[in-house]
């Protein structure tokens, strides 16, 4: 699925009967002190889109002006024990969206598909430097913050060991199941970080290779056909690409 808006994603009866179950919560680590208004537009009209549905989204949430891994603990503090104020309840589930990214308006239904999984995200590339997926395996290494980036993203629904924070939808019990620092620089990228820990606590990550989103850069929106391109002009680079059995839905391998 690309960034046409011309094909939205409709659920159907049953799926929106489910949405019932949920109450979400946007949260987003904000560098500046304003955000893009292409992100803006984007998550505008993804909540008038998820509302029009079922799914309400009835908060937006995060923190400006900070470094990102204290941004994000920031947040999960704030955020964990926090009531919904128009329904007395904690929430159900949060999406994390970074504000340099751009999508349909039907990535949160989307993604509501997978409510019951821990953390699930949207496939996005790198925006500066090499243009890969990111989402992340682990090597041989004994190191446990060592990861490579997946090159090839099968378009299906698969357990993978780490994904970046840019548009994941998580159930709150993932939050409450860790204990902070939640998100570290050490070793690694936060969002790396807590995707380690997260999997040493229980928890399974997962990725929907279906959906594909765009990436702000620094000149233009790196998308799908911007990873193409970058594979095919860094060949010699990629071809020596190794092999990993990835798990969908029922435990089968791919």
């Amino acid at each position: 699925m690309g960034l046409s808006m011309g094909d939205l994603f409709v659920p159907s009866r049953k799926q929106r009967k489910t949405y019932k179950n949920m109450e979400v919560a946007i949260v987003t680590p904000c560098g500046d002190d304003e955000v893009k208004f292409k992100f803006a537009r984007a998550v505008t009209n993804l909540v008038a889109y998820s509302w029009m549905h079922g799914l309400k989204v009835y908060e937006y949430g995060g923190v400006e002006r900070m470094v990102v891994h204290w941004a994000r603990n920031t947040i999960v503090k704030e955020s964990v024990d926090r009531l919904n104020p128009h329904t007395g309840n904690k929430f159900t589930h949060f999406l994390w969206l970074d504000d340099d990214q751009v999508f349909n308006a039907d990535m949160l239904l989307y993604l509501a598909r997978h409510q019951h999984l821990d953390m699930v995200s949207a496939v996005y590339y790198g925006r500066v430097g090499a243009h890969l997926p990111v989402a992340y395996v682990k090597d041989d290494d004994p190191n446990i913050y060592s990861h490579y980036p997946l090159i090839e993203i099968p378009e299906t629904l698969f357990e993978i060991d780490a994904v970046g924070f840019g548009a994941l939808l998580m159930r709150r019990q993932v939050l409450e199941g860790l204990e902070h620092p939640y998100f570290s620089f050490d070793h690694c990228g936060e969002d790396l970080y807590f995707c380690v820990h997260a999997k040493l606590a229980g928890f399974r990550v997962w990725l929907d290779g279906s959906y594909r989103i765009g990436h702000i850069g620094d000149s233009e929106i790196v998308s799908y056909s911007t990873y193409l391109q970058y594979c095919e002009d860094n060949k010699e680079v990629l071809e020596e690409r190794v092999e990993v059995p990835l798990t969908v839905p029922g435990g089968t391998e791919q």
